[in-house]
């Protein structure tokens, strides 16, 4: 699956992409664990956006980085990558039990399973993963940290 994807992405030109804007209000500093959680769980469920990349800017900070199996990308190339990559009406982001506070909500994790459709002309082929992804918060509370691990077949 892993080389699938870094094929596909590789294939796009992920890498060469270039940074577009960020609509985000205030930020959110020091919110609740409980509150983070219940926000990034509303993303998931309702904005997929592991597949489209719609979420709640304001609990990011905007020096955020989004690490894959692949590589690390800023925020601004993570959105506009994901919504390069994906048909998100076409694929489906499940969350797998709930969006859980670690280390006194320093941390937030959570485990998904995805099928991906990616934005080829003419086909959009499929891909199915599953992961687990940790939201690491600074000491505002905003997310400083995304990282993605997908489980081996």
């Amino acid at each position: 699956r892993q080389a699938l994807v870094g094929t596909l992405v590789a294939a796009l030109g992920l890498g060469a992409l270039g940074g577009g804007a960020v609509a985000a209000g205030a930020k959110r500093r020091n919110l609740s664990a409980d509150e983070m959680a219940k926000l990034v769980r509303d993303d998931i469920v309702q904005r997929q956006f592991l597949a489209t990349a719609d979420f709640t800017p304001d609990i990011y900070d905007d020096a955020c980085t989004f690490t894959d199996e692949i590589d690390t990308y800023p925020l601004e190339k993570f959105i506009k990558g994901t919504k390069a990559l994906f048909v998100g009406s076409e694929s489906r982001v499940n969350l797998v039990g709930d969006v859980e506070a670690l280390d006194d909500g320093k941390r937030l994790q959570f485990r998904f399973d995805e099928e991906l459709a990616f934005n080829f002309p003419f086909v959009h082929p499929k891909v199915s993963l599953s992961g687990t992804c940790t939201l690491t918060r600074g000491d505002d509370g905003l997310i400083t940290a995304y990282r993605e691990k997908w489980d081996q077949a």
